[in-house]
């Protein structure tokens, strides 16, 4: 009964062995391929660096601004607090405050 507990000991030590190196090969091809950096971008930079494309714009709050939501709006301008954005379709421009949103998605 005793070797039985051993042989288990000896195989979860393997296995947690296996699963350093995993990680640790998982953190190489993301630390590869960009992303996960060390040092981390505000929105207000990564809006900054979209400026000119079109993003989905998901908010902070429960409101629902109808002419914004589920709608892809081109990046304008960007200041330190504030966001331009123009409704793709419509044409309506909006001003947002960067912190007021909670997710975006950009247009590939």
């Amino acid at each position: 009964m005793e070797t039985v507990a051993y042989m288990a000991a000896f195989l979860a030590f393997i296995w947690c062995i296996s699963l350093s190196e995993k990680v640790s090969k998982l953190e190489r091809k993301l630390k590869d391929a960009g992303i996960g950096n060390e040092e981390k971008s505000t929105l207000k930079e990564i809006l900054e660096k979209n400026k000119g494309k079109l993003a989905k714009f998901r908010f902070e709050s429960n409101w629902c601004d109808y002419e914004i939501g589920d709608k892809y709006s081109l990046i304008e301008d960007v200041d330190e607090k504030w966001l331009l954005i123009k409704v793709e379709k419509s044409g309506i421009e909006k001003l947002i405050r960067i912190d007021s949103i909670k997710n975006v998605q950009f247009r590939n």
